[in-house]
This record gives structure tokens, sequence and C-alpha cells, in this order.
């Protein structure tokens, strides 16, 4: 068998290529002072300049590739909603992050620019509907007011001055923005959703303060002042804004799953159910009488409880199938499930055995249950009165205890079959 190689040999290797290159230009140099002379040669970084708008543009495009990462994995509509809003966001930002020496050129860029930042403003309110799972808008509404907006903002440069052009932009956005604040906010109010938090927050400022962009519009003097300070905002809210719709597709795709938990979970319950139910009469079968015997045995053995089996089977039920049909024959032993179950406790159990007959697991002595079958006795012939079913249709009950030693209810079982059919010999037996 080969030996196997040590990995301290191989770290060593590594810490030698990574540490001796240094070490050994270190030892190659004779200046006493060579520390000290490379760190007064360290040149200092070159300035670099930043343009904020691009920036913003950029953190856009980031946005939305991230999201368009997501919806490959969470294809819901208000994730494209986003994606593209965010795209038309960058645009309008690289649309303005430079000047223009033609008055033409500039006009038809600043007017597309704020076209592109108002239908952006426009898909995030658009995407609620979709998020909340609701109808989506008409969109005959959406369609006329983006080619009224288009045609505004691509014709009024030409006809109208400029401010008013980035005037009507930035109150369009701050309507649309406050609008989905709204929105957002109901929906963060009627579930716990914090990225519906966020968005709402980001929104709702992000309208604000398009709203005094609007106002600076008219007042330059104060824009020069003031355009910085307000983009340095713009940024940090698209990243609380970016950061509230990725957390909403993750919230989204947790809600999903949680909710798909639980109708499996629900539909384990009903198969569950559908296992050990009777369909016709809806008392348990036989293979809950397999599970639940044995459990029912083994605390009747530990802590000495009474328990008894009582056997019920229907008097000349072929008899009212040949006469009155099968339909009234399946009424009947719902009746008597029904009955059944309403004449037993809650620690009882009621099990279809097979045909008319059913098997009662009772926490109760022979004795006591020998009284219990005569109270069912009387209150299915009430049942069959009130009913008009022939007079003769009646019950026969055996019933038997379980003895403290018994490993299983077989015998108890055969005891109370062997007490039913004497009680029915009884029955048919003339006055």
């Amino acid at each position: 068998m080969p030996k196997r190689r040590s990995p301290r040999a191989f770290w060593l290797l590594i810490a030698l290529a990574v540490v001796g290159p240094p070490i050994l230009s270190l030892v190659l140099q004779s200046s006493p002072d060579l520390l000290q002379g490379v760190v007064q040669r360290i040149p200092e970084p070159p300035p670099v300049v930043i343009r904020p708008r691009l920036f913003v543009a950029y953190g856009a495009l980031i946005a939305a590739s991230t999201l368009a990462i997501l919806y490959l994995y969470r294809g819901r509509g208000f994730v494209v909603y986003w994606i593209i809003s965010w795209t038309m966001l960058a645009a309008s930002y690289t649309l303005n992050a430079r000047g223009y020496e033609d008055v033409l050129l500039g006009s038809v860029m600043i007017g597309l620019s704020q076209l592109l930042a108002v239908w952006s403003s426009a898909l995030i309110l658009l995407s609620v509907p979709p998020f909340a799972k609701r109808d989506r808008e008409r969109w005959s509404i959406p369609v006329q007011a983006g080619a009224a907006t288009a045609v505004w903002f691509l014709v009024s440069p030409f006809v109208v001055p400029l401010p008013a052009v980035l005037y009507t932009g930035g109150a369009a956005s701050a309507l649309l923005r406050a609008f989905a604040s709204a929105r957002f906010a109901r929906i963060a109010r009627r579930t716990p959703i914090v990225g519906a938090f966020m968005l709402s927050g980001a929104l709702a400022v992000m309208a604000v303060l398009d709203a005094i962009g609007a106002v600076l519009a008219y007042r330059p003097e104060w824009n020069n002042s003031y355009a910085n300070t307000l983009l340095a905002f713009t940024i940090v809210l698209s990243i609380v804004s970016a950061l509230g719709m990725h957390l909403l597709v993750f919230e989204d795709m947790t809600d999903e799953i949680r909710r798909t938990n639980l109708a499996l979970a629900a539909a384990n319950e009903e198969v569950k159910r559908l296992a050990i139910t009777d369909p016709l009469t809806g008392c348990y079968n036989r293979r809950f009488f397999d599970e639940i015997g044995r459990r029912e045995l083994e605390r009747h053995r530990r802590y000495g409880r009474p328990l008894s089996v009582m056997f019920v089977d229907l008097n000349r039920f072929k008899h009212l199938n040949d006469r009155f049909g099968h339909d009234t024959g399946d009424q009947v032993l719902r009746t008597l499930g029904a009955l059944l179950q309403r004449q037993v406790r809650q620690s009882d159990y009621v099990i279809r055995w097979g045909g008319d007959e059913f098997l009662l697991l009772l926490t109760c002595t022979a004795e006591e249950g020998a009284v219990k079958a005569e109270e069912l006795k009387a209150a299915f012939a009430q049942e069959r009165d009130a009913s008009s079913l022939p007079p003769d249709i009646g019950l026969s009950v055996g019933v038997a205890a379980v003895e403290e030693s018994a490993e299983t209810l077989s015998h108890a079982i055969r005891v109370a079959d062997a007490e039913m059919y004497r009680d029915k010999l009884a029955e048919r037996r003339p006055a």
C-alpha cells in the first residue's frame, strides 16, 4: 500500500513560496536603512474623479443584474418590473451624467432622461398587484399614460423652458413613488414582511427628494448648493430600496415554501385520515384498529384500566337491502355509525368491522358495557322509528371484558362475537 504524503510538507512549500522571495530580497539588500527608504518611497495614491450620477447608474445596473439572477429561481412578474425599472433608472442617470454642447441634442437627452425616470417609478407602482397576488391592473390606462408622458418629455424641451421639463419629471416621479410607498405599506401592515417595510420607507423618502428636486428646478441658486446632498441621499436610499426588493423576493419564496409545507401537511393528514377511516360511515376501519389496539392493550396492562370489546350487528340487514335497495342500506349504516360515535366517549373507539358489523373498544368494565349496549339498542330504535324503517331492524350486541393478562385482543373479540350471536338468536326467538 503506497504511503500517504504528509500534508505538512505541502503547506511548508506553500509558506516558502509566499514568504521566501521577500526574505531573500531583504537579505540581498546592503543598505542598513532599507525599511525606512522603502517607506519613504511609497507613492501617494493618485486622486480619482467620481461622477455621482454614473455611480448611481452603475449601482442600478448591478441591482438589475442581481434581480435578473434571482428571477431564474423566482420567476414572478413583479421581479421583471423591478429589473426593467432599475435598467431605465440606470439609463436616465447615464444621460444626466454629462453635459451637451449641442443644445438640440441636450434637450432631447434631458427629456429622455426624465421620461425614463418617470417610467421607472411607474413600473415600481405597477409591480404591487403581481406581488400581492391580485388581479393585474388593466393595461389600457398605464399604456395611455405612458404614451402621454412620452409625448410630453420628448416634445416639451422644444416648446417650454427647461425648468418646466425638470419640474414635471420630478413631480411625476414623486407622485408615483408616493403611491407605490403607500401600497407597499399596506402590504407591510397586512403581512409581517420586512422587505415591504424597507421598500415603503425608501420610496417615501425618495418621493420627498424628487419633490425637492422638482422645486429646485426653478431655483438654480439652491440647486448648486443642495444638488450633491440630494444625490447622496438618493444613492443611500437606492441601496436601501434595492435591498428591500431582494429581501422581498426571498420572503416571497419562503412564504410560498411555508404555504406549500402547510398544504402538504394538510394533505398528509387527509391521506392518513382516509387510510384509517371507513368512507361510508366515517368510523375507523380495521387498519386503525390494528394500530390502536396494541396501544390500548398496553395501557390496560400497565395501568390496570378497564377495557372491554363490544360487537354490534344489524339484524335482518340483508332483508333490508333486498326490500329497500342498497342505497337505503347504506343510509342505515351511516345512521348507525353516527349514532355509535355520538354514544361513546372521546377516549373510546368505533370501528366498522365489516359489512353491517361494528366493533367498539371501550374503557369500561363488562357490566358497564352491558348497560351501554341496552342504551344503544334503545337509541337505535328511536332512530329507526323516526326514519320509518321496518320495526324488525334492530341491533344485536355482545360485550366481553379484556383480561389483565391478555397478550392480544383476539380472545375478547371472539367472546364478544359469540355474545353478539347469542343476542341475535334471542331476538329471533319468538316471545
